[in-house]
């Protein structure tokens, strides 16, 4: 499948998280993914969290943040709802947030997973894009095209 510019700006954002890590001195720094110097140091880790996590929202990435021995311990995400695809993924459907961030739902039928993925969409105004078995778009559906009939529902919700 060729990577969409909303694909790559996607998998930007990934390698953009904001880390909260130890330092050797005791202090506690916001780095980058990727990045070996931190950006701001802190004294203590909790005003590094609000620090990152201010720095998180503000650039639509995740925050992760690392124990004492600098392991990863925790993450939080308030990332905006991207478009949902469906895909196929081995013999079952997945439904995955634009980019490849998040998996929302997993299900043994394509009409069951694009149902739950209209339903991310409208509820959060994005678009349902629906991929055929090889990967490529077969159809794209948006909340600004209204709501789906009777029929299309039922189609979806019962595979058919």
């Amino acid at each position: 499948m060729q990577e969409t510019n909303e694909m790559k700006q996607n998998n930007r954002n990934v390698r953009m998280n904001k880390h909260v890590v130890p330092k050797e001195d005791g202090n506690w720094g916001v780095k980058t993914a990727g990045t070996e110097k931190a950006s701001k140091i802190f004294e203590n880790k909790s005003e590094a969290l609000g620090y990152a996590k201010g720095l998180a929202r503000k650039h639509n990435v995740c925050m992760v943040v690392h124990d004492e021995k600098g392991k990863f311990n925790d993450f939080d995400c308030d990332l905006k709802v991207s478009n949902q695809h469906v895909v196929k993924r081995g013999d079952q459907w997945a439904v995955i947030s634009a980019g490849g961030k998040e998996v929302t739902g997993v299900f043994d039928r394509k009409g069951a997973a694009m149902g739950h993925a209209y339903d991310l969409a409208s509820n959060n105004g994005v678009c349902m894009l629906v991929h055929d078995k090889n990967g490529k778009f077969s159809s794209v559906k948006c909340p600004a095209d209204g709501e789906p009939g009777i029929l299309e529902v039922f189609k979806m919700k019962f595979g058919l």
